[in-house]
């Protein structure tokens, strides 16, 4: 029980670590290569967390496995070489099928891309 609590104590640790050194390279890097290259300013610290912030809401979420995330498309809790695995088994109108419940999440199609509608 006591192991427990020191390994939760040390990752609790190491978040707080993650969290205030995260930032500090952001704006590190930020200050480094933005204003030689593009000619923007430089930026605080409050401002690097901000991006890093808004950077975890548009591409990647803060969740339970890290920060890393499957790619697109991926179904939730599949990992990838699972995922692989079970697509290779499919026949392929199974393949077909799920692909189109894959692009039926996307309803703002361009009308020269939709796909006909199937026939019943």
């Amino acid at each position: 029980m006591k192991n427990n609590k020191h390994r939760k104590g040390l990752h609790v640790l190491f978040m707080l670590f993650a969290l205030a050194a995260i930032p500090a390279i952001i704006m590190l890097l930020w200050n480094w290569l933005i204003p030689s290259i593009i000619g923007w300013s430089a930026i605080s610290y409050w401002q690097a967390l901000g991006l890093f912030i808004l950077s975890r809401l548009f591409f990647g979420g803060f969740g339970r496995h890290g920060f890393g995330h499957h790619g697109f498309g991926m179904p939730h809790g599949e990992h990838p070489h699972l995922f692989r695995e079970k697509f290779k088994n499919m026949s392929p109108e199974e393949r077909r099928n799920f692909i189109r419940r894959r692009f039926d999440r996307f309803p703002d199609q361009p009308e020269d891309n939709a796909r006909p509608s199937e026939e019943k």
